[in-house]
């Protein structure tokens, strides 16, 4: 499709068809925070090498996160890409945004996202996985629908420390819907107030949405979230880190019937925060009601494994009503990379490199311990990340940030309770000189 640019004639024909005035009109209910305040001060009538010129002396604008120490989490993980992965990502036979639909001619991409959909039932223990979902946060809201379908009730608690962000899109989702949403606040040691739960749960709750790793790094008690849920008819669902599944016990063994998150730490990279892809993985009952596609294997007439898309309950493939969601759009691209990551680390290597960012995290989580000033409001119980506190944080993270260290991610900025909360985050990337370095560096600063 080629680019063509609208004349001014174009775009007054276009405002006076659809009723507006102006573009600033057309724009006025965009909030203003996503409005550009300034010029862009682009040059016009330029070459093409002198477009490719001036492109390139604005990215070296830049800071490349390789010029910091950084110790930013909260979603979006800095992890090793093994040097092989780009390689087989680019070639002509993955490196596509189109979905394999016909199946006689798609019959590799299939293969790979069935392995996809293999691997991330083995992870979490569950029966069926998706061909993937956009991200973390609507991969959250699709499960949260798909309980309400299942159970035809109308009320979702959402309980303990769960990413602000994941909420704010849960919201957004639900908006149109008459549905409730209940919140059950954390308890003072930063975990779900599971005696609160069992006060909001009710015969009209359709499923209990929690987190584990939480948003404070917290590993949460599935097992009997999972017998509260059950307890009244409600579903659970458990938002996770698919990394942590490297250690932690599989959330299927655990009672839980729906798991979900972002894929971004298999293989994924930081690229300024995506793209990633979301997961959804559900017991075999609840199939039928999974937003997206289903990858499955089969064998054809001469008895070959042949693999197609066995569930495409989308609104493209069958009547809009009918549909399980209208923007499941899902990431074959990056789920495949996850598939590629999963496949070159192997078994052990994930579950070692998962030991290492854990140990990573456990040393700075004692090291800050020794730092006066900082205080450590909650367990060690954590997975790669964890919540330390101290006066004037905003001040604090600025002046790290000058010395070329990002402290992780300021929680005041979403949760006005935590004003002086950061969030800290070790991958297996982190070397001790560089969390002795920014332990030290946070001692200077505090004291002098």
């Amino acid at each position: 499709m080629p680019y063509i640019l609208n004349t001014k004639e174009d775009v007054k024909e276009m405002l006076r068809a659809i009723g507006a005035s102006s573009l600033e009109e057309l724009y006025s209910l965009l909030p203003s925070k996503v409005k550009l305040d300034v010029p862009l001060n682009l040059p016009t009538s330029k070459s093409e090498q002198e477009v490719k010129r001036i492109v390139k002396e604005l990215s070296e604008k830049n800071n490349p996160i390789e010029k910091y120490n950084s110790f930013l989490g909260a979603g979006c993980y800095d992890h090793y890409i093994p040097a092989a992965l780009p390689f087989i990502l680019s070639r002509s036979q993955f490196l596509t945004a189109y979905t394999p639909y016909q199946a006689e001619c798609s019959q590799g991409i299939l293969q790979a996202i069935y392995e996809y959909q293999s691997f991330l039932c083995l992870l979490t223990d569950m029966d069926v996985s998706n061909a993937s979902l956009l991200d973390g946060a609507s991969a959250l809201s699709e499960a949260v629908l798909m309980s309400l379908r299942i159970t035809k009730r109308k009320k979702v608690l959402l309980v303990g420390a769960i990413h602000p962000e994941y909420k704010e899109t849960l919201y957004t989702y639900l908006s149109g819907f008459d549905f409730i949403i209940q919140e059950v606040e954390p308890g003072d040691d930063g975990l779900v107030d599971k005696e609160a739960v069992k006060r909001a749960i009710d015969d009209d709750t359709a499923s209990c949405l929690f987190s584990s790793p939480n948003f404070f790094g917290l590993v949460e008690d599935v097992n009997e979230l999972s017998v509260i849920a059950k307890s009244r008819g409600s579903l659970s669902i458990m938002l996770t880190n698919p990394l942590s599944l490297a250690v932690f016990k599989e959330p299927g063994s655990l009672g839980v019937d729906i798991v979900c998150g972002d894929g971004q730490p298999l293989g994924g990279g930081l690229n300024f925060g995506g793209p990633s892809f979301g997961f959804l993985t559900v017991k075999k009952d609840y199939l039928r009601q999974m937003p997206g596609r289903v990858v499955g294997k089969t064998k054809d007439r001469e008895g070959n494994e042949a693999y197609c898309l066995t569930l495409q309950a989308r609104e493209q493939h069958i009547r809009r009503e009918k549909a399980t969601s209208n923007i499941c759009s899902n990431q074959s691209l990056n789920a495949i990379a996850a598939a590629i990551y999963l496949s070159l680390i192997g078994r052990d290597g994930l579950k070692d490199l998962a030991l290492y960012s854990l140990s990573n995290t456990q040393y700075l989580y004692q090291r800050l311990k020794e730092v006066r000033g900082v205080r450590i409001p909650y367990s060690p119980c954590v997975f790669n990340e964890f919540v330390w506190e101290t006066e004037d944080a905003p001040r604090i993270i600025e002046e790290l940030y000058k010395k070329n260290i990002i402290a992780g991610y300021y929680i005041g900025v979403k949760l006005d309770q935590y004003k002086n909360s950061i969030l800290s985050c070790c991958t297996e990337k982190k070397s001790k000189e560089e969390i002795d370095s920014f332990v030290n560096t946070l001692a200077e600063i505090l004291h002098g």
